[in-house]
Formats: structure tokens, C-alpha cells, sequence
């Protein structure tokens, strides 16, 4: 495996839960919440579309750039926490709170959080993702462990003429 790419998005991981004998075996992936971005709650993609939700999202949290990134890791089978060592985490728990440390299933490497995917993020008329109308119209999303996203640097390099 090249140490300096993201691990395939479907390398299998290992893993035991630290409250009893359930040992998972599944891929991996980033999963990343901008702040405000929950203001796609309230609507579909077929309610609204990605620019003007960016305008009202842009208008209401963005201003105050740059905007947290906060960070979680997820997997099947309802795995869903937050990632360890991350700079933004407030909780008191992660991943590794309830989890061993994951190791690949096919050759026992153990796990760098750094080098997993990050999902991508959709606001259209197939997908409506929390936050997806920020990389659905800027074509942006974080890099693992990145916890600040300047908005105005982001809309001016997609050429959005209103921010």
C-alpha cells in the first residue's frame, strides 16, 4: 500500500467493540459536517436548490469564516462516531471510545484515520446529503483532519458571483 494515498474505499477494516465479543468487519470512510450545514434539514433538493440554500447557509454562518469542520468515521452496520484526534471534537467519546483500534482484514495493518476517503457530499435529484449543497456547487470538500473551511476562498475559486 502507498502510505501517501487514501486507502481504497473498499479495504475492509477490523475491529472489536470494547463491550462484548461483536467484531465487525467493513470499509471505512470520512465523514465531515461544516458548521450550519444542518440548515439542508429543513429542505429536499427538490425544494430548493444548492446555490440558494449556499446563499442562505453563506448569509447565516459564513460570514463569520472561517466555519468549523467537525468530524466523524462511519461504516455499516450502524457505525457512526467521532473521530479520534480530531481538533474540532467537543464530545467525550469517539471511535476509539467504544472500538480497538481497526487493522486491515487482508493484511493487518493497522489503521491511519488520516488516510481514509471523506465521503462525498450530493444536493441533487438522486441524493440530498446534510451539507451536500456546499460540494454540490463549489465542488469542495475537507481533507481528513481539516478544521476550517474558508468559504469566501472557496466561493470565489467556483466562481459564484454572489456570496
Amino acid at each position: 500500500m502507498d502510505p501517501y494515498k487514501p486507502y481504497a474505499a473498499d479495504t475492509r477494516w477490523t475491529f472489536r467493540t470494547l463491550r462484548g465479543s461483536y467484531e465487525p468487519t467493513m470499509p471505512l470512510h470520512l465523514w465531515y459536517e461544516v458548521n450550519g450545514a444542518s440548515i439542508s434539514d429543513e429542505y429536499t433538493p427538490a425544494e430548493i436548490s444548492a446555490r440558494e440554500l449556499w446563499s442562505r447557509w453563506y448569509s447565516e454562518f459564513a460570514k463569520a469564516s472561517p466555519v468549523k469542520v467537525y468530524w466523524s468515521i462511519a461504516g455499516g452496520n450502524n457505525i457512526f462516531e467521532a473521530l479520534p484526534f480530531s481538533p474540532t471534537h467537543t464530545l467525550s467519546e469517539d471511535f476509539l471510545t467504544h472500538y480497538t483500534w481497526p487493522v486491515n482484514a487482508d493484511t493487518g495493518e493497522r489503521l491511519n484515520f488520516a488516510r481514509l476517503l471523506v465521503a462525498d457530499k450530493q444536493w441533487n435529484a438522486e441524493r440530498g446529503d446534510k451539507g451536500g449543497f456546499i460540494q454540490e456547487l463549489t465542488g469542495w470538500k475537507p481533507s481528513p483532519y481539516q478544521s476550517l473551511f474558508d468559504a469566501e476562498t472557496i466561493a470565489k475559486a467556483a466562481g459564484l458571483d454572489r456570496l
